[in-house]
């Protein structure tokens, strides 16, 4: 899927429309979070890689905001634990 059909499918007309309306929630090496308001439909969190990862559509921004936190420090927490098994090998 491309990301203007992405957009499409979320109710916008392109993806640079989508990323106008959205919330960035998470920079981190490169890649974006987002929160973006979906008709009636509440907040979609997302991430900006290829393919476009949906995480879920939430009632409020809050919600989603704080379902891409938790994704993210998932992820950090998960890294640490690499590097820090790869340092005592």
């Amino acid at each position: 899927m491309s990301r203007d059909d992405f957009a499409i499918k979320n109710g916008y007309t392109s993806y640079e429309e989508m990323l106008f309306n959205s919330i960035r929630v998470v920079y981190d090496h490169g890649i974006s979070s987002f929160a973006t308001i979906i008709n009636n439909k509440g907040w979609l969190a997302w991430i900006d890689e290829r393919p476009e990862q949906v995480i879920g559509i939430f009632e409020t921004l809050e919600k989603a905001h704080e379902q891409l936190f938790y994704i993210f420090a998932e992820k950090e927490f998960e890294l640490t634990k690499t590097k820090d098994f790869e340092h005592l090998c």
